[in-house]
């Protein structure tokens, strides 16, 4: 990307201590010398030989061929064995069937090998021998200190170095696109998908070596533009997350998740042997880490042209040049979608362009050119006007849209010339263009072989791809940066010792499950977050005395560890008025909770205080088994289920992601004021997000908090209600 001050900053990160080391990443993408274990015997079409790919490649490193029958293969000796071998290999792939695998690689034990490839499927995705395989190669690898990229990977493509490791010849040209993948699809299919590749690595099952541990130094390779990432699912979420946003700081980096639906999850975990994890959470992951999500190959397709192809974008007025009425509201219309501003034409540009046009034409953005190229011809017109919005500083970008729909001999609409002449005098100013008609294919090859303009099937699609170029060089990589720089920025605002001490005395004091009603808010409070005025009532005449003393009206509880929903048996009961209501409520709620619930364990009654006014949230936590406690935030109260107006996070959460969260949610805008309901005290619900983060990361034993609601009043919030369950 061009040379910001996030740019600047992010050269003097440090990269995050679990990267591969730099002398192990070497030996992996750009081996001086590399083992093919297993390789097969037999060359030509559909050989499936990696010895024959690598050489067709160009690799000009040192081979060694390792074949049970010796002999010679496309003129290598072959070894029987790799202890024959006349030194330790950089790499070593393992190219044989599943069950050779074990020997194969304790030869790569024995033999010094810290980097190996298995190639071979079947391990943690197939059966129980499999199992039993992989359980064997990874005890041994953690004995030797060896790392390995696999099973079931095509390895590694390295472009820069002619060096492959797959046992496919396939359609490969240069670009500066960093790859990682698990499954082959996008490593055969980088051509079309990314317009080539510079270096991709499969990891395949991700048995070892993960994505964390390698998109740092593709992070840090100049001569890569973008990095994409194909997953199925992460181990550690939060290291990856870490990661990420490392790279997301030095380049866009672009992730197509699969396993979206239940279906889909199901199927990717089947081919990982990984698991794929809820996609919701995912989405929160990527969204904290700036990653750019695709959500189909076509996104694929387009972000990765568009990062090959600008450096940047100033901001995100867009102009916009048509031959079409209809297609300038279509592209307004897209703008809006993404974020993006019609442009506002500098007096410099409407004057420009009303000397072309009719005397009845209203100047504005978005520009029909046609009334003024029957006038003076379309080239001329189309050359003018947009050398004009290129000019206007008051323009980011601009969107050309043109017909392709004219027969070749007879087309007088081919601006392509026009528009490569203008993107070469204005490289800092992105050109994308929509083409309509029979021949918009032809056009768009036409329109990108100079490689400074990117063309589009659709309007929607370049105002995405030109939204997500802004949104990675004005948001997503500060703010990557921004959180690297500054991570003191989420220190909780409160003692943690001592809310720490006291949260150990009341967990260590409850069993597994949920938390009693009292020790839950109790937690809650030694962390800053505090709940109405109540008393625990073991009858109805203690209930009574409770509210003498808390004042009236009140709300009464059941006390039950067994009930976690209390309204749906009748549990709760509001703005009690007075003693004889509140016997009444204290009747009528035993005889509902034991008629419903007849196994619950039935321990009398909660007395709090009821208050009017505030907004009801939600506020929760739910623990992931791949990223560790999620936060939830959003609408709260009986109707939670029903809005589904809630937000994710993963902690650790500095002010402004926290405040994002916030404004994600429908509800934001009645915190801010709405109408009749005064604005809420966005600055203590920001510290009181923060200190439950801290209170669910202090203690990996919780499992579960909802605390709901979460009254949001002017001047402070209260904890109505709340569980927590324990692992």
């Amino acid at each position: 990307m061009d040379d910001t001050k996030a740019n600047r900053t992010a050269q003097n990160l440090t990269p995050p201590h679990f990267m591969l080391p730099e002398g192990d990443y070497r030996k992996l993408t750009a081996p001086e010398s590399v083992a093919l274990l297993g390789v097969t015997r037999r060359t030509g079409k559909g050989s499936n030989n990696p010895l024959e790919v690598l050489l067709e490649w160009g690799y000009r490193g040192k081979i060694y061929p390792v074949n049970i029958a010796g002999g010679e293969i496309l003129g290598y000796p072959a070894y029987t064995s790799l202890l024959d071998a006349p030194e330790v290999p950089d790499l070593a792939v393992i190219c044989s069937p599943r069950d050779t695998v074990p020997e194969f690689f304790r030869q790569c034990a024995e033999k010094g090998v810290r980097i190996v490839i298995i190639v071979a499927q079947g391990f943690t995705d197939g059966d129980g021998d499999g199992v039993a395989m992989h359980n064997e190669i990874m005890k041994l690898a953690g004995e030797k200190g060896i790392r390995i990229i696999g099973p079931n990977t095509l390895g590694v493509v390295n472009n820069f170095n002619s060096f492959c490791t797959s046992f496919m010849r396939f359609i490969n040209p240069l670009a500066p696109v960093g790859i990682l993948g698990q499954s082959g699809i996008y490593v055969v299919g980088n051509a079309g998908l990314m317009g080539g590749t510079g270096l991709c690595i499969d990891t395949g099952n991700t048995a070892d070596v993960e994505y964390a541990e390698l998109i740092g130094h593709m992070a840090r390779d100049p001569k890569l533009s973008v990095i994409n990432i194909y997953m199925e699912g992460v181990r550690d979420g939060a290291r990856f997350m870490e990661a990420a946003r490392d790279a997301v700081a030095h380049k866009p980096v672009v992730i197509f998740k699969i396993g979206s639906s239940p279906a889909g999850a199901l199927a990717a975990g089947s081919h990982t042997g990984s698991m794929t994890g809820e996609d919701r959470i995912y989405e929160a992951a990527f969204r904290q880490s700036g990653l750019i999500r695709a959500e189909t190959t076509d996104d694929v397709m387009d972000l990765n042209r568009t990062f090959q192809t600008f450096k940047g974008i100033g901001g995100n007025r867009i102009g916009v040049m048509t031959i079409s009425g209809g297609a300038g509201i279509n592209a307004v219309d897209a703008f809006a979608r993404c974020g993006l501003q019609v442009a506002e034409l500098s007096e410099e540009t409407r004057n420009t362009i009303a000397e072309l046009s009719p005397g009845w034409f209203r100047v504005h953005n978005p520009i029909d050119v046609w009334p003024a190229a029957m006038k003076y011809g379309y080239p001329e017109v189309y050359r003018r006007t947009l050398a004009a919005m290129m000019n206007d500083p008051g323009v980011d970008a601009v969107v050309c849209v043109t017909g392709s729909f004219l027969e070749k001999e007879k087309d007088f609409l081919d601006v392509t010339g026009i528009l490569h002449a203008a993107a070469a005098e204005h490289p800092e100013k992105p050109i994308v263009a929509w083409t309509y008609g029979g021949r918009w294919l032809e056009y768009i090859a036409e329109l990108e072989k100079e490689k400074n303009v990117v063309a589009f099937s659709s309007l929607d699609r370049a105002a995405a791809s030109l939204a997500a170029l802004y949104r990675y060089g004005h948001i997503l990589q500060p703010r990557a940066v921004k959180f690297l720089s500054e991570s003191s920025s989420f220190t909780p605002p409160l003692s943690l010792p001592a809310a720490q001490k006291e949260g150990e005395r009341l967990v260590a004091a409850s069993s597994p499950g949920f938390m009693s009603q009292e020790r839950a808010l109790a937690l809650l409070e030694a962390y800053g977050l505090a709940g109405a005025r109540r008393e625990k009532a073991e009858n109805a005449e203690a209930a009574v005395a409770a509210a003498e003393r808390i004042g009236y009206p009140v709300v009464l509880k059941i006390s039950s560890p067994d009930i976690i929903h209390k309204s749906d048996v009748g549990g709760i009961r509001l703005n009690i008025p007075n003693a004889d209501a509140l016997k009444k409520a204290c009747e009528e709620m035993l005889a509902s909770a034991g008629k419903q619930c007849p196994m619950a364990r039935l321990e009398g009654f909660l007395v709090q205080e009821h208050l009017n006014g505030g907004t009801e949230l939600l506020l929760g936590c739910k623990r992931d088994s791949q990223f560790g406690p999620v936060i939830a935030f959003g609408s709260g109260g009986v109707f939670t289920e029903i809005y589904a107006d809630i937000a994710l996070r993963i902690p650790p959460l500095d002010r402004d992601e926290i405040l994002a969260m916030i404004d994600e949610t429908k509800v934001s805008r009645i915190l801010k004021g709405y109408r009749n309901v005064p604005a809420a005290d966005i600055s203590g619900l920001v510290k009181a997000i923060q200190s439950f983060s801290a209170l669910v990361t202090d203690f990996p034993t919780i499992q579960e908090v909802d605390i709901n609601p979460l009254l949001a009043q002017p001047e402070r919030l209260v904890v109505l209600d709340a569980r927590i369950r324990l692992g």
